[in-house]
């Protein structure tokens, strides 16, 4: 329907608006007359019927083109307006009906491209074309949307008016590194910041499980007796060295001296070979054993035991140490006055008679209750053998559990203000407007609204383009003022004209555009139909065609707007200038009882035998006129034309300027074709060939 309301409205062509200026004007018009003869029996139409030529002042218009209307290339007054663009057209002054996709919203007589977007950072140069600000690019994804170009790198931020970048939330400007670089609330240990509070270890190195800003050193050979402090380099405890003097291998103990016929199994602690025991008083040298064994002494022979020095003998061939003070719990007294720690143990710092359970890998968040057992302490769980992690009673959404019943927001997230602190909720940097926050820097738009580009607010959205009106959201449209919703659409509005336009249609608010063939009238809402040039004694009826007053009919019909006035009888002597009315020709007289034919007059009468031919004129065959009588005729008729001759001049002198000027405003090359008087009763064409001859009409004789 839209498409139609253009076609037709396109279709319209603007129409004239011309004033009519009164000028002075002369004509020629051809009157019947009768040429009398000297003839004394003549009573009755004495004399043949000639046309004769007669030359009129009368005043005429001329057509000037209206207030706000040019003459164009037909010489036609036409509306000017501004500017209406290629495709727009000038309905009336300063008024332009804009084709699809152009609008004269904000200067009427100025045809502006129009998109149904608006232009962010931009302007509109076509129908729904953006083109951005200088400074300024398309957002990625949109062809509405500008955004200010930086001269440094805006990853991670967003390009202000001035040119300067202004890094997103946890991000900070680093001007080392000219861009917007992440910021991680806790300091990174062995790691590099890659994104807010994320991260990322250095090469050798994984995160602590619960603290992911702490990244722990790896050694593959897991650095048995000793800590792995570096990647790949593990420190020795106190007692121990490297195999193969590699700092990534691991550690071994070190006696000194060195075990005779025995393997060194702890710091300056020795294992005897199968079938050797150490010798007396010795924990580095082992002696040959007998077969029953002969702990803690020597064999003396084979199958001989005998005890060393500080042990006693508990049994034929054992010997237990004795030690001062007694060995404490999870010890026993391995040597004379010497405590060992039970498998599993080692002794309490500082102590040589208390063990405590040992645990080769340190236990996290707990303590080593047992040999390799880890106890968790209280608000914590165990994930591995060695490893506690808390426990939060409320499982933290959007986050992780860093302490017991402590929740800590994942990055984009933060703590919900109503639902607590054992849930996260979305952040999103700029409002949803008509919408909520689904995920970080995500909104989700209720019914009726949509986003123009992805990261942008919630606006109303219309699936069907609401034309001369705007979207109010739900699929709603609402017109402009000065238009109503079309019959049967939800999206098209048409503009009001009140009252209703005739013979014109509406195109704007209270706007009418004429139909062809007519022209606006003082009236805004009507618009009368037009006769080129005007009606002469009748009325335009319709456009083109006039309609002549009653009496009145067209003579010419190369002259199909002049009407005449029209008698049924032939006027002689005289013209008809109203309808059934003959009026005499100056000099002339009706004949009595006549009122179709007059005759001339002779204001001094006539001589005997004479007859009065024309006004003042006498003929006849006796007309004798004395010299005195003639010579006062002579100056009589000398001044008659030479008051002619002036009355001509001071009437000619005008319009002959008039006619220069309209000749040369034409172009001047125009010959036309005038009428004039010729004493002799006769018609002639002036600058023609036969202008010399006189070609003479009906003259008789």
């Amino acid at each position: 329907m839209f498409v139609l309301l253009l076609v037709l409205l396109g279709g319209l062509q603007v129409q004239a608006c011309v004033n009519r200026v009164p000028i002075v004007k002369m004509r020629g018009t051809l009157v019947t007359m009768r040429k009398y003869q000297s003839s004394a029996n003549c009573t009755s139409n004495c004399g043949p019927l000639v046309g004769r030529t007669r030359t009129e002042t009368y005043t005429g218009f001329h057509d000037i083109c209206c207030e706000g209307y040019i003459r164009n290339d037909d010489n036609e007054c036409v509306p000017q307006c501004k500017d209406c663009g290629l495709t727009g057209k000038c309905l009336t002054p300063n008024v332009c009906l804009c084709d699809k996709g152009f609008s004269n919203r904000r200067v009427r007589s100025h045809c502006e491209p129009e998109c149904s977007e608006s232009c962010v950072n931009g302007s509109c140069v076509a129908p729904d074309e953006c083109e951005c600000l200088a400074g300024h690019r398309f957002v990625n994804g949109s062809r509405t949307e500008c955004q200010p170009i930086c001269a440094d790198d805006c990853t991670n931020g967003r390009c202000l008016e001035s040119g300067k970048c202004q890094c997103n939330a946890g991000f900070q400007r680093s001007e080392s590194r000219k861009k917007c670089v992440p910021v991680c609330q806790d300091a990174c240990y062995h790691g590099e910041c890659v994104a807010p509070n994320e991260c990322r270890c250095n090469p050798g190195h994984e995160q602590r499980l619960g603290q992911p800003w702490i990244c722990d050193p790896v050694c593959s050979s897991g650095c048995p007796n000793g800590n792995c402090v570096d990647a790949e380099t593990c420190h020795c405890k106190i007692g121990y060295v490297h195999k193969d003097q590699a700092l990534a291998s691991g550690c071994e103990p070190v006696c000194n001296p060195s075990c005779s016929n025995g393997t060194c199994i702890s710091p300056g602690h020795c294992s005897c070979f199968e079938g050797h025991v150490f010798a007396e008083g010795s924990r580095h040298e082992c002696v040959p054993s007998c077969r029953s064994g002969c702990e803690n002494g020597f064999c003396s022979a084979p199958g001989r035991c005998e005890c060393h020095e500080g042990f006693e003998k508990s049994s034929p061939h054992r010997c237990s140490p004795t030690c001062q003070p007694l060995c404490g719990r999870n010890s026993r007294c391995t040597a004379p006055d010497t405590c060992a720690c039970e498998l599993g143990y080692v002794f309490v710092n500082g102590s040589t008679t208390e063990c405590e359970p040992f645990c080769p890998r340190s236990c996290r968040n707990g303590i080593c209750s047992s040999p390799g057992v880890c106890t968790c302490l209280e608000g914590y769980q165990a994930l591995l053998s060695f490893y506690c992690i808390p426990i939060c009673t409320r499982s933290c959404i959007h986050g992780s559990c860093v302490a017991p019943n402590e929740c800590r927001c994942f990055n984009g997230y933060r703590p919900s203000p109503t639902q607590g602190a054992s849930v996260c909720e979305p952040i999103c940097s700029q409002d949803c407007g008509h919408g909520h926050c689904i995920a970080p820097e995500i909104c989700q738009c209720d019914v009726g609204y949509a986003k123009r580009w992805p990261r942008g607010t919630c606006e109303p959205y219309c699936t069907q383009k609401c034309v001369n009106s705007h979207c109010e959201g739900s699929g709603q449209c609402r017109c402009y003022e000065g238009y109503k919703m079309r019959a049967g659409s939800v999206s098209i509005c048409d503009p009001e004209c009140s009252p209703g336009c005739r013979n014109g249609t509406c195109v704007e608010p209270n706007s009418c555009a004429c139909f062809i063939g007519y022209e606006d009238t003082k009236v805004p809402y009507e618009c009368a139909p037009t006769c080129r040039p005007r009606c002469e004694n009748g009325r335009c009826s319709a456009p083109g065609h006039c309609d002549c007053n009653p009496g009145h009919l067209v003579t010419n019909s190369s002259e199909p707007n002049s009407c005449r006035a029209q008698c049924r009888e032939q006027c002689i002597n005289a013209e008809c200038l109203e309808p059934e009315k003959c009026v005499c020709l100056p000099g002339y007289r009706f004949i009595p009882n006549s009122s179709t034919e007059c005759e001339p007059i002779c204001s001094m009468g006539c001589r005997s035998g004479q007859e009065c031919v024309a006004p003042e004129t006498c003929e006849g065959a006796d007309s004798l006129i004395s010299p005195t009588t003639g010579r006062h005729l002579v100056f009589h008729w000398f001044m008659f034309f030479l008051a002619i001759l002036l009355c001509l001049a001071l009437v000619m002198t005008p319009l002959l300027v008039l006619r220069e000027l309209q000749r040369r405003r034409r172009g001047g090359d125009k010959q036309r074709t005038h009428l004039i008087e010729n004493p002799s009763y006769g018609v002639v064409q002036a600058n023609s060939e036969e202008a010399a001859s006189e070609l003479g009409i009906g003259l008789g004789d």
